[in-house]
């Protein structure tokens, strides 16, 4: 009799965990449509502009920089790896064209990075590295290299494109230049 009451109870036990089980399945998927329903418009909203706030590049303006800059070194002939930050250096988005070179990856997105918390293109770097001072790059963040490009609103930084793994330096450098230059005019337009 003692066993049959244990094996009864030993059931009603493992009956009460299925359907807590069972709740906290259905809480968790309620609870994950739900997050899921809020973020819906969020994602929505930053693809359809270009900045977030008055002073970050947004995702879809990133991606929109990205995809118009794989075009361009489609039509150069180019295989680079692109990478785009926001102002605070942090990636935003990044392509490795088919052909790029292994080493390209992190050099475009140091490029891109060192640009944004600099605000300051990365050639300007270089440029002192290679007349002045040799030992710049040994500071943390500061890459002497051509190619990371800061974007700007209406002068003020919103985010970096670095472009690595081109035909040369004097390339990479006049398609960032160009890809920045002419992003930036894409831009909305403050109003005081």
């Amino acid at each position: 009799m003692a066993v049959v009451l244990c094996a009864n109870a030993g059931r009603a036990n493992l009956d009460r965990l299925k359907k807590e089980l069972q709740m906290n399945v259905h809480f968790r998927r309620l609870l994950l449509a739900g997050l899921t329903l809020l973020a819906v418009p969020w994602a929505q909203a930053s693809e359809g502009t270009a900045l977030r706030g008055t002073t970050q590049l947004s995702m879809g303006g990133a991606t929109a920089l990205l995809d118009t800059a794989v075009a361009k070194a489609r039509a150069e002939g180019t295989h680079p790896c692109i990478a785009v930050t926001d102002a605070n250096g942090y990636l935003l988005a990044f392509k490795r064209m088919d052909g790029a070179a292994p080493g390209c990856i992190e050099a475009a997105i140091k490029k891109a990075n060192s640009a944004a918390i600099n605000n300051v293109d990365t050639v300007v770097f270089y440029d002192l590295a290679r007349q002045k001072n040799l030992q710049l790059g040994s500071i943390p963040g500061i890459l002497p290299a051509v190619a990371g490009v800061v974007i700007r609103q209406e002068g003020q930084a919103v985010g970096a494109l670095g472009v690595a793994g081109g035909a040369s330096d004097d390339q990479e450098q006049r398609m960032a230049t160009e890809l920045a230059r002419a992003f930036e005019k894409t831009l909305p337009v403050s109003h005081p």
